[in-house]
Parts: C-alpha cells; structure tokens; sequence
C-alpha cells in the first residue's frame, strides 16, 4: 500500500467517525518516496527503460522539476521487482540506478536527490557508478561488479559529473562493514546465504580500500555509507554526494512540525513495524518529533513484531 493510499483510507475512516484529519504522505528514502517528494516539489514524472537488478529491461519513473531530479533505486533496480526465488546478490546489481540518472543528466538535471531504500544488490553502488562513466578494472563476468573489481579509475566519472549535486536519503543508519554492515544486516533479506554474507563483507571492505586509496576518503565506517548495499559510501566518496535521512527530509518539506500544532495526535504506519523502525525509518522518526512536543502518536503496521 502506497503512503498516498494509506492516508486517504485513514483519512476517510476517521472522517466517517466525526474527526477532522490532515493528510502527509511520508517517505524515508525506501519504496514510494519519490512519488511522495515529487507530489511536495509538484515535480514531473518522466518514464525510462532501465534494467532490473538481474538485467532485464522495463519502464521505470523519475521525476523532473526544473532542473531537480528525483530517482527511486526502488523503482529502477529494487527487491520489489524479483520473486522470492529469483534474488540472488552475487548475479544482482545497480545498474538501472546509473541509467535513469544518465537520462535526468539528458533531461538537464544538475541536482539530483536519490531515493536508495528497497535495493535488490549488494554492489557498493558499482553497477549505478560504471554505468554512470567510472572506469573500473573488474575480472570475470559476474553482474555483481564487487565480485571481480580491482582497480578504479576515477577521473572520467568526476569530469563528468562536475559541478552537479547528489543528496542521497537513506532510510538506514548501518556502515558499509562489519556486523552491523550492509552485508551483514541486509543481506540474508535479498537472499544471501550466511557464506555469501561472509564473502559480500570482505569485498566490500577491500573495496572501501580502494575508495580510499582512489578518492582520500575512508567510508567503511561512516554512518548510512552501508544502505542500498553501499551505493552511499560510492557516492560519497566519488561524487562528495551528501547523505541525509530520508524521513527527516519527508518531514522538512511536507513541514510536518508546522502542522502538529494544529493537531491532537498523529497516525503513522509501515508495512513490517520491527526493531529498524526505529533506526531512521519513518515511524521511528514521527515518533520521536511527535516526543519532542509532547503529541500521542499511534502506529498502524501490517506485522508488528514484540520487539
């Protein structure tokens, strides 16, 4: 169920029992946020054959307002568009991200703001980045790039990209590494065995290696560089993209502050309400402004796990 949905049947349901309600779809990176910046930016949907995570081609929507564009990895590359049997990390990765900003670039953008949440990959954002321009050495013939990269070349990706600004909104806190890293934590859910988690760690830590050695900047240990199976800390790295949370950015520009003072409680939701929720999600992030001034705030969830 989309936020926009969500809303408007909430929305109905208290209004049939007499309350007055006001209605902010909310994002936090992940699946349907674009959309949902689009509607606040009153930006234009512009529709692009990309591949999914595992190559196939299908249309996919971005959002242009003047010379802003607003791309979804969700809606280009993400876990939604596999069956539960096709995922599979080590032949997955983010190219259609790399081909819808190449058509924004086409349409004129030179601000970009990313939505990276719902990915299929773990690639460290090296399929979006080659596709982008980035000259990599990378062996065998893997879809997953992080399988055979070895060298990068990164001069012809920056040139390219001079002077454009990438905001990349996360809806995750993790690092790139480690226990609590991109591999680690989000792998098993694409579909990764404990094995594959082990081997993802170790080459995205080789990798991370190489940024540094490529670009100045270590990113295996910066916040939010581990979402979207590294893409943040790529471009963070490469293209000095500044990473931020999605929900607090949703909630800046639908001024959700604004409108609590005209409000009794707030209504929020997520489709699997668990511990993550909490950890940069919107419902964590609601809740905790909705704390900040005092305001009763309920969850509304499909699953909601005891802890």
């Amino acid at each position: 169920m989309s936020a926009f949905s969500f809303c408007s049947i909430l929305g109905q349901a208290l209004k049939e029992r007499g309350f007055n309600s006001i209605s902010l779809p909310l994002g936090d990176g992940g699946d349907g946020t674009a959309e949902i910046i689009a509607h606040y930016l009153q930006a234009d949907a512009v529709r692009a054959k990309v591949p999914d995570a595992l190559g196939r081609l299908h249309e996919a929507t971005f959002y242009m307002r003047g010379k802003t564009a607003i791309i979804e990895l969700a809606e280009a590359c993400g876990i939604k568009l596999l069956k539960r049997k096709e995922r599979d990390v080590l032949n997955a990765n983010t190219q259609g991200m790399g081909t819808l900003v190449n058509h924004a670039l086409q349409c004129g953008a030179r601000d970009f703001i990313l939505c990276v949440g719902g990915s299929a990959s773990v690639d460290g954002g090296l399929g979006a980045l080659v596709e982008m321009g980035l000259e990599a050495e990378i062996e065998g013939g893997q879809r997953n790039y992080l399988l055979g990269v070895k060298r990068l070349h990164v001069d012809s990706l920056r040139n390219k990209f001079s002077g454009i600004r990438f905001t990349i909104l996360c809806d995750v806190e993790n690092p790139l590494v480690g226990p609590t890293g991109s591999a680690a934590v989000f792998g098993p859910q694409k579909g990764a065995t404990p094995e594959q988690v082990a081997l993802l760690d170790s080459l995205l830590s080789e990798y991370a290696d190489m940024l540094q050695a490529s670009t100045g900047h270590d990113v295996s240990r910066m916040p939010m560089g581990g979402a979207a199976g590294g893409i943040t800390a790529s471009f963070r790295a490469l293209l000095d993209a500044d990473l931020v949370s999605g929900a607090d950015y949703c909630l800046s520009i639908s001024h959700f502050d604004e409108r609590l003072a005209e409000v009794q409680a707030v209504v929020t939701g997520e489709g699997h309400l668990d511990s993550q929720s909490l950890g940069g999600k919107i419902p964590g992030t609601v809740a905790r402004v909705c704390k900040a001034h005092d305001m009763p705030v309920y969850a509304v969830a499909g699953v909601a796990e005891k802890e």
